[in-house]
C-alpha cells in the first residue's frame, strides 16, 4: 500500500509498513524494547504478515517478557500447529515460566530425529527430574550428553540426575567430568543447574 506524495511526487510508505521495518532494524540492533514498540504499531497498523509475531514474540522472550511472549507463540503455534520452531519456543517459554507439564509437552511435540533445537533434550531432562520422572530425564539427559559432551552444565545435571535415579557411580563421573570441563562447578551444591 502506497500513497503519492504531492510535494515530491515519491511514493510514500504506508506507516505500518514503515514501523515494521523499522522494528526490524531495532531488533537487528539489540533495542528490543523499542522494536516491540514499532512492531506492534505495524501490527495495529494492518500487518498481517505472521513474520512480525514471531519477530515481536522473540523481542518479548529475548528481553525476559515471557507472559508477552507466550501470548505471541500461542497465536503462531495455533496458526501453524506443525511448525517446529514455534513449538520449542512456546515449550522454552514454558520451562522458563515453571510450566513443566506444558513444556515437557511442547518439547516432546517436536519431532525426535528434528535436527534443530538439540538443546531440548537437556531442557527435557530438567524437566522430567522436576516431575520426578528420573528414568525419562535419564534418557534425556543421554541424549544430551551424546549431543553436548563438552557442556560442563549438562554433565553437572547428569550427575544430579543420576544420584537421583540411585546411579552414584555413574553420577561421580559425571560430577568429574563437569568439574574437569568447568572447575568452578567443584564448589556447586548438587542442585539442577537452569
Amino acid at each position: 500500500m502506497y500513497t503519492m506524495n504531492s510535494r515530491t511526487g515519491n511514493r510514500a510508505e504506508d506507516p505500518a509498513k514503515k514501523a515494521y521495518i523499522e522494528g526490524l532494524k531495532r531488533y537487528r540492533d539489540g533495542d528490543l524494547k523499542e522494536a516491540c514498540v514499532f512492531f506492534t504499531n505495524a501490527i495495529t497498523g494492518g500487518i498481517a504478515d505472521f513474520d512480525i509475531l514471531y519477530y515481536r514474540g522473540m523481542c518479548h522472550l529475548d528481553d525476559g517478557r515471557y507472559s508477552e511472549a507466550l501470548t505471541d507463540f500461542e497465536v503462531l503455534v495455533r496458526q501453524y500447529p506443525d511448525n517446529p520452531e514455534y513449538i520449542f519456543r512456546r515449550g522454552f517459554i514454558r520451562y522458563k515460566t515453571g510450566d513443566v507439564s506444558g513444556a515437557i509437552n511442547d518439547l516432546n511435540l517436536i519431532p525426535p530425529d528434528h535436527p534443530d533445537f538439540s538443546i531440548r533434550w537437556h531442557y527435557l531432562s530438567v524437566l522430567y527430574y522436576k516431575a520426578g520422572d528420573y528414568n525419562s530425564a535419564l534418557e534425556a539427559i543421554e541424549k544430551a550428553l551424546s549431543l553436548f559432551p563438552t557442556m560442563p552444565k549438562i554433565w553437572f545435571n547428569a550427575g544430579v540426575i543420576m544420584q537421583a535415579g540411585g546411579l552414584s557411580d555413574r553420577a561421580g563421573l559425571a560430577f568429574s567430568t563437569a568439574v574437569r570441563l568447568e572447575p568452578n562447578l567443584g564448589s556447586a551444591r548438587q542442585v539442577i543447574l537452569e
